[in-house]
């Protein structure tokens, strides 16, 4: 039987002038923003309707229904471009092929991902090879530390130092997909045409035969900027790994350290990030004042108005990530971490995205505005200096405050 909290975590693993033509790929853009349409029209309903308790697994598929119908609607145009990135990044690396693997033990979550219907509605906003990957990852990693002993400062591996995904196609629709960080590698087969997922198998994380293998960061070919340039922010992130700095240094020290490099990554190509962020910012529509059925919370502490700015990171690109990030502290707040239901909504729903304008006095700097279920986020942001300011929270009114 699926919760809601299930559900809700899942789907929330749901991140100057250059030589490309394009910023970044405005057709799966415009067909992802289509099917988010979707989400914001019945999720809600959905979730509320999942605390039946006396729903078979069978019956609760069956609730997304309206989700596969407008799945269903746009299958060829999502397969043609989840096919073309695959058909973009490289193989795994050979010395891969001779690691054993274990195979994941999790039934319930094996059952699941060879359900194409749980399968469609979970990643149906998940289109490149590294959406799919992380996705995927976030579903396995836990079951592999429970499986293998790791405790929380080797868990922190994958995240501090982020991953690779690797492709080789199969046959026909099917696909092999590689998600490989610095301390082991995941590797499941896709079907395009059904979305099934299967034959999950994994690498004990941190045996000396993957180890020795010192993967170097393997960089390729990106038709957009955006692209690029999360490439390039990657294999900072990779490069920062070394033997000596997990023997010297504590786990946060880590993640200081990768902050430090992304920092001076960030002031060496301070150009190439206003650009793409412009080129983002441009498409977006434009944003209103918010109604009266929303109310800003001002109630917040010094430290909590403080958690909110360290959390926007020089590197943040799309609003989309500033809004994950704010989301994330704003659940640790009191007075929005109450009620499960909402926080599940909006993690599934995601956010829509505006421009407020630009500020008169500066026109780098743009005021954004992001729009969940039931919560949203207003903040300035100054494109070229990556400063976040004037951080707001509103909470949007139940019917009975109306």
């Amino acid at each position: 039987m699926l919760s809601r909290q299930t559900i809700a975590t899942l789907l929330f693993l749901l991140i100057g002038g250059t030589s490309f033509s394009q910023i970044y790929d405005r057709k799966l853009e415009n067909h992802r923003e289509k099917n988010k349409e979707a989400f914001f029209r019945f999720f809600p309903e959905i979730t509320d309707k999942l605390s039946d308790s006396t729903l078979t697994t069978e019956q609760q598929y069956d609730l997304f229904a309206p989700i596969l119908d407008v799945a269903d609607k746009t299958t060829r145009a999502t397969k043609e471009l989840r096919k073309k990135y695959l058909q973009e990044i490289p193989p795994p690396p050979k010395g891969l092929l001779g690691i054993p693997f274990d195979s994941v033990q999790n039934r319930d979550l094996i059952t699941m991902l060879s359900n194409p219907k749980f399968t469609t509605v979970t990643l149906s906003q998940c289109y490149k090879p590294v959406e799919i990957g992380n996705l995927i990852h976030g579903l396995i990693q836990p079951g592999i530390y429970q499986a293998t002993g790791i405790g929380m400062t080797e868990a922190s591996i994958p995240y501090t130092f982020g991953q690779q995904v690797f492709a080789t196609k199969l046959k026909d629709d099917k696909w092999q997909i590689w998600a490989v960080n610095r301390a082991y590698a995941l590797r499941f087969d896709l079907d395009l045409g059904t979305m099934i997922v299967s034959d999950l198998l994994y690498t004990v994380p941190n045996t000396p035969e993957y180890l020795q293998l010192q993967l170097p960061f393997i960089p390729y070919t990106q038709r957009f900027e955006i692209d690029a340039l999360y490439q390039d922010i990657n294999k900072v992130r990779w490069n920062t790994y070394s033997v000596t700095l997990l023997r010297e240094a504590y786990a946060h020290s880590w993640q200081d350290t990768v902050n430090l490099r992304l920092n001076a990554f960030y002031r060496e190509h301070q150009i190439r990030f206003s650009s793409v962020r412009k080129g983002i910012l441009k498409n977006l529509a434009e944003g209103i004042t918010l109604g009266g059925g929303w109310e800003e919370f001002i109630d917040l502490s010094i430290d909590e108005k403080e958690q909110l700015k360290e959390v926007l990171q020089t590197s943040i690109i799309r609003p989309d990530e500033a809004a994950h990030y704010l989301f994330s502290v704003t659940n640790s707040i009191f007075s929005f971490n109450e009620d499960i239901n909402e926080i599940g909504k909006n993690a599934i729903c995601g956010f829509r995205h505006y421009v407020c304008g630009a500020d008169n006095d500066n026109e780098e700097t743009y005021t954004i505005q992001s729009k969940g279920y039931s919560i949203a986020f207003e903040y300035k942001w100054n494109i070229r200096t990556s400063d976040f300011s004037m951080i707001k929270i509103f909470r949007k009114k139940t019917s009975e405050e109306l």
